[in-house]
């Protein structure tokens, strides 16, 4: 139903949807013209088919964020982290993974962090997406307030950031009309925390410059000459002296000489050095003073320095913000834009795993939610996807009534009471509404925004499956409660494994993986395609080979076989197979002391003897050598007893003795 407000501001509501097991579900949409217009939940016992609504108009202001408005957005931003319930964020990059990066399906937390953190360290942002979602106390719903900033790193104070770009990437941006001239020209600097400190602290350090020794003729002449001009001039009436332009090893020369000669000449006239840019590049130039507007200018110096420095900083004092907020934060399928931020903003992405969950922390103290984890555990309501869009479509516009009203009818006994929050935005926040707010769709600061409306809906069906019974009271006027999505904090979502998350909080989740074994030694030209065909056949289950090319060599290759766990075949039969195939030379590990090694960086030892000798390993020991542990397979495999230390049979002896044979 459409109802006409003022000003083309339109209420869609959808009121008493019956579903066929008697459920009442229903909820108010906005969507909005030219006016801002905001409106009164009722609940459906209330609401009788009446809609209460109200609007009021006030002009659109562009959230959109360069160095133009930086400053005086800071404590526009600042005020809203303040006030929020929690804040969501997003990010637009030049590129997400690297040419030699490919995620696998048996690949570990520690693996999927180093492809992201790859990403992360060597793309550049270009958007950041903030949005901070207060609640109304008098309004009871939310009203967001956005923010959509262009982010470049400028060069400057010697910091100049080296980044790469991927072409998909930028065709996608572009493609979404993203304005390059304003990302570049007009972008807010930032650096790392971490560099900004290190340039702040060099800074407030007494600046010991290293004693050059003059030696050669001509530096001595230039010193000479120096001291007789500087001399002249403090003998004369003249305000100013400016020296002669020189190269950065006569200039050090010059502060050097000046210095002493403002060391012996405290007590009288004295002078001060400034550096300005000649017509011939940079000159120092002296300028007569006493010596309190001396130490004055010096101060003045170095606070123009230090702002510089802040300057140059710029977006860097928004995240810390954020983490000052000590505020929840939000995002969706976060795990890029973490690493993203972090290596931005923060500092060097750490070398591990472990190290990167206390460096989250660290930034993030109130906790993260990822929504895309989220979705994902509601298999009932997201059968179709769990793309942002998805998301926000389904619970937000209204796309999934069904499936929620079914769900809601299947985890409580009074669904009409678990309405969705009122999300309104806030006042001169008004850049992402009415008919064309799609259209934003990849700009930062409004995906940002449907993250947190995502969000703040999820937490709503949260509260509802973890409901007692006899709940009586409506939640629709009522705030989300977080501590219903509490033990999702921080859980990332992992797509494409058999790794449920990847746990920023606490211990990660370990899969079962004992049917997982890694075959080193294989040939170096192995097509593990093939292979894994040939090994199904051969052991009469479904084989999955995963290649490591990390471990692959001119010499050898590796690859990871994963076997059925209903059906395992023991590690004789598989090794039998192996031979079969024409790879005599594999050696087996288990996927416990694979994965034990390759954390504990001890991998090539453990391979070591096996390289030397070929063999089975369990629990870091080498066991039988593998022609013996082959000749069992293949007696499990031919019917056929093999004499213990006898080779196995030829290949043409094997194939007459296991038919279904093909040799690759």
């Amino acid at each position: 139903m459409h109802l006409a407000c003022p000003r083309s501001a339109s209420i869609r509501l959808l009121i008493h949807q019956r579903l066929p097991s008697s459920v009442v579900c229903w909820r108010g949409i906005l969507t909005f013209g030219e006016s801002r217009a905001h409106y009164c939940w009722k609940s459906s016992e209330a609401l009788n088919g009446s809609v209460s609504a109200c609007a009021s108009t006030a002009g659109k202001v562009n959230m959109d964020i360069t160095r133009a408005n930086f400053k005086d957005s800071l404590p526009v931003i600042q005020q809203a982290l303040e006030d929020c319930h929690f804040f969501a964020l997003d990010c637009e990059m030049t590129g997400l993974d690297l040419q030699d990066t490919k995620q696998e399906y048996l690949d570990e937390v520690e693996d999927r962090y180093h492809q992201t953190a790859s990403g992360g360290s060597q793309f550049s942002l270009t958007q950041f997406g903030l949005s901070a979602f207060v609640w109304s106390k008098t309004e009871h719903k939310y009203r967001p307030r956005t923010f959509n900033v262009y982010v470049f790193p400028r060069p400057t104070n010697g910091y100049d950031r080296r980044f790469l770009s991927q072409a998909g990437s930028l065709e996608f941006l572009a493609g979404q009309g993203f304005d390059f001239n304003k990302w570049i020209y007009h972008g807010v600097p930032f650096m790392p925390a971490e560099w900004r400190d290190k340039q702040l602290g060099s800074l407030n350090k007494a600046q010991d410059r290293r004693e050059i020794t003059i030696q050669r003729a001509d530096d001595k002449a230039f010193v000479t000459s120096l001291q007789d001009q500087v001399q002249t001039w403090m003998q004369s009436q003249e305000q100013t002296l400016l020296l002669e332009p020189s190269n950065a090893y006569r200039r050090a020369i010059q502060y050097q000489q000046l210095e002493k000669l403002l060391k012996a000449d405290r007590g009288n006239q004295g002078f001060y050095v400034q550096r300005v840019s000649g017509l011939l590049g940079a000159q120092l130039q002296l300028v007569r003073a006493t010596p309190e507007e001396a130490k004055q200018h010096e101060e003045e110096e170095r606070q123009a320095r230090l702002q510089a420095i802040h300057d140059a900083a710029g977006f860097t004092a928004v995240f810390e913000m954020m983490r000052d907020s000590n505020k929840p934060a939000v995002g969706h399928n976060l795990s890029f834009d973490l690493t993203f931020c972090l290596s931005s903003f923060a500092q060097n992405l750490p070398p591990s795993w472990p190290a990167y969950k206390q460096l989250v922390q660290r930034w993030f103290p109130a906790g993260v939610w990822d929504t895309k984890h989220l979705a994902r555990q509601l298999q009932a309501v997201f059968e179709g996807g769990t793309s942002l869009g998805d998301v926000y479509q389904g619970l937000v516009e209204g796309g999934l009534d069904q499936a929620i009203a079914e769900f809601l009818a299947d985890q409580t006994s009074e669904p009409g009471k678990w309405a969705f929050p009122g999300i309104s935005h806030a006042d001169g926040y008004e850049a992402y509404q009415g008919p064309e707010a799609s259209s934003h769709a990849h700009e930062a600061g409004y995906d940002a925004y449907m993250t947190g409306a995502a969000f703040a809906c999820l937490v709503r069906l949260y509260e509802a499956a973890g409901s007692k019974p006899g709940q009586t009271q409506s939640k629709a006027l009522q705030q989300p409660s977080l501590e219903a999505v509490q033990h999702l904090m921080g859980r990332l979502n992992i797509g494409r494994s058999d790794i449920p998350y990847g746990a920023l909080w606490g211990e990660d989740p370990q899969p079962d993986r004992s049917h997982v074994m890694l075959a080193a030694g294989l040939q170096p030209d192995t097509r593990f395609k093939p292979l894994g065909e040939q090994l199904s056949k051969h052991l009469g289950v479904r084989v999955r080979v995963t290649p490591l090319w990390q471990l692959t060599t001119s010499q050898s290759s590796s690859a990871l076989l994963e076997l059925p766990i209903e059906d395992l075949p023991d590690s004789a039969r598989l090794a039998a197979a192996l031979v079969i195939c024409r790879q005599p030379h594999a050696q087996l590990v288990t996927w416990a002391d694979y994965s034990s090694a390759k954390r504990d960086g001890t991998l090539q030892t453990l391979l070591q003897p096996l390289q030397q000798t070929g063999g089975v390993s369990q629990t870091g020991a080498l066991k039988r050598p593998i022609e013996a542990v082959a000749n069992s397979g293949v007696s499990a495999l031919t019917g056929q007893a093999i004499p213990a230390g006898q080779a196995p049979p030829a290949k043409k002896k094997l194939k007459s003795m296991v038919p279904s044979c093909r040799m690759m």
